[in-house]
């Protein structure tokens, strides 16, 4: 008698969020939802690599970066519109900053501002960004908000495109959460993506090494992948006297002979020779974009360093480590 077996296989459901628990960014969860080893890398192994499309972005998010008016208090149907407004639900197990909130009374609509040209695409924009927004939509409602819609605004091409919030898409926004919540829990990146068209354009390609992983395991040839030209060099001040500050994403040199401008994404370190001054806010925001800061004598001798500090190599440190504790690892390696 033959009979025929078929398997059937549910979704993996994170536990609920508890107190303790990390709350997860939404930007995240768009990441996770575009790449799931992008948003590992990025939220769980802190790794970060700027380009000129994230510089970009910066530059299109700096209006709605900075809070601005505040959700009503009441139920009175008053307009009201706020940016840059941080949100959290314990529910989800989630946090986020949302770029714009317009609404009226206890009706809100969250804008997300993206760089770039509309896509003309189904549904008016991809996945990745309509789970977002589903999300921004959530945590307005876990405070008491009525959500009708949501938007995204494209700075490109300046259109608005309305995003339904219907059931199919809020399912995958909570799936997607429980997704990178587990994939976190479990300390294991997940696999690069095969020869996906995402990974040229991609800021950590250099750091994930797709096609080099899957050289290994699959035996994928190699794409000729073009790497990124990357426009930032090490910075020597050591003109005596010389004041460095900062001025939104730029670094400010004044000395007595004049003042130079140099941007932040053109600087990979920071080198101080002599009696240079660095302004507290300066020193913040080099060490928020990973540049590290050397201090060293006018003749060149080395004073001390200064570099961010980072969980980003937590698993690999410990992993290297417990190699070095091995020595049949150690042998192989």
């Amino acid at each position: 008698m033959n009979s025929i077996y078929t398997q059937t296989s549910l979704p993996l459901v994170a536990p609920p969020a508890s107190p303790n628990t990390q709350l997860v960014p939404v930007r995240m969860v768009n990441e996770h939802v575009y790449c799931p080893r992008l948003a590992y890398l990025m939220w769980v192994d802190g790794e970060w690599a700027e380009t000129a499309d994230t510089a970009d972005g910066k530059r299109i998010h700096a209006r709605t970066d900075k809070p601005a008016g505040s959700l009503p208090d009441g139920d009175e149907d008053v307009p009201f519109r706020t940016t840059a407004l941080t949100l959290t639900s314990d529910r989800i197990g989630i946090i986020g900053k949302l770029d714009v909130v317009e609404g009226e009374g206890r009706t809100a609509v969250p804008i997300d501002f993206k760089r770039g040209k509309r896509p003309h695409v189904e549904k008016g924009a991809y996945l990745p960004e309509r789970v977002q927004l589903a999300l921004q939509a959530m945590l307005l409602e876990d405070h008491g908000y009525n959500v009708p819609e949501a938007a995204l605004w494209f700075a490109g091409s300046r259109e608005r495109v309305t995003v339904e919030l219907d059931s199919e898409l809020r399912d995958e926004a909570l799936r997607s959460v429980s997704e990178l919540r587990l994939s976190a829990a479990a300390h294991r990146a997940p696999p690069p993506l095969v020869d996906s068209k995402k990974c040229p354009r991609c800021a950590l390609a250099g750091i994930c090494l797709p096609d080099e992983l899957n050289l290994i395991n699959k035996g994928q040839v190699p794409r000729p992948l073009n790497p990124a030209d990357d426009p930032a060099l090490p910075l020597h001040v050591q003109v005596p006297g010389a004041r460095i500050r900062k001025s939104g994403e730029t670094l400010v040199i004044e000395t007595e002979e004049g003042r130079t401008e140099i941007p932040l994404i053109r600087i990979s370190d920071l080198i101080l020779h002599g009696p240079v001054s660095l302004t507290t806010p300066a020193l913040g925001a080099l060490l928020s974009a990973d540049i590290p800061i050397s201090w060293m004598t006018t003749g060149g001798w080395f004073l001390g360093h200064a570099r961010p500090l980072s969980v980003a190599s937590y698993d690999t440190r410990l992993n290297q480590f417990r190699t070095a504790e091995d020595p049949l690892r150690k042998r192989r390696l």
